[in-house]
């Protein structure tokens, strides 16, 4: 007598994980949907559910990962895996664009009283400044036509000491690297190299220095020295009084007598 019964499971375990294979090629048989965006790129995906407005997938390399959303307004086409295709308009998204707008507040009225200059932008500087030398008092004319007179003394000060000075250092430096070289233009030792180098650095300190300070003071002294003129003139315009002054002065380490000419308002 025969036994079957190894044999037979044998065929019974061999049938059951053919079943199993069968069943996992028809799960991972499943061809992939292609999804053809407008700007002419394409996406192999498993496309999981199309809605009104977005459609999700999840990716080839990871079925099982999460999913994805795509704009419908971005998809041009879909190719789904069992040969159909689904296209899609283009669609405009235009947000509020037929929301009505806000009415314009209604204007308040204004208080009667005197007319004023209606300007298109804004105003120049030295257009407000004429405007206040012709609305300001006397008085104040006065003490600004003091101020901006000190200033443009100070900025003239400023400018003619700066360039001066510049001018004396880098005349300096020049005279140092002049020291430090022979008559063929070569240093006369190591020594007198490093120190043509401080004197190169001093002429262009004492030219940088006397610019800067030069032109920052001299621009100073001029733009007060015009706005003090302006004043002047509608001081004389108004017909204010002036005060005319003669000081004479005496200095004794020079020995030379002056005279000043001061006119006040």
């Amino acid at each position: 007598m025969k036994v079957v019964l190894p044999k037979l499971k044998n065929q019974l375990l061999a049938m059951l994980m053919l079943l199993l294979a069968i069943q996992a090629n028809a799960q991972t048989s499943r061809k992939a949907d292609v999804v053809r965006l407008r700007d002419e790129s394409k996406l192999e995906v498993y496309i999981q559910e199309v809605d009104d407005q977005v459609v999700k997938y999840k990716k080839i390399s990871d079925p099982e990962g999460p999913l994805f959303s795509l704009k419908k307004s971005d998809i041009a086409s879909i190719r789904y895996g069992n040969g159909e295709e689904e296209t899609f308009e283009a669609t405009l998204e235009v947000q509020n664009y037929y929301s009505p707008t806000k009415p314009a507040p209604a204007a308040r009225p204004q208080e009667p009283g005197p007319a004023r200059k209606v300007t298109s932008g804004p105003v120049k500087p030295s257009v407000q400044f004429a405007e206040d030398v012709r609305n300001s008092s006397p008085d104040h004319l006065r003490s600004m036509y003091t101020y901006y007179k000190t200033r443009s003394k100070t900025g003239m000060v400023m400018g003619i000491a700066g360039t001066s000075v510049g001018v004396i250092v880098a005349a300096i430096g020049t005279g140092i690297v002049a020291s430090a070289i022979d008559d063929n233009g070569n240093y006369k030792s190591y020594q007198d190299e490093l120190r043509a180098r401080k004197g190169a650095y001093m002429m262009l300190g004492g030219f940088a220095g006397a610019v800067t300070f030069g032109t920052v003071g001299f621009v100073k002294g001029g733009k007060n020295g015009a706005k003090a003129s302006r004043i002047r003139r509608e001081l004389i315009r108004r017909g204010e009084p002036l005060t005319i002054s003669i000081r004479p002065s005496f200095s004794p380490s020079q020995r030379a007598g002056s005279l000043t000419l001061a006119v006040n308002f």
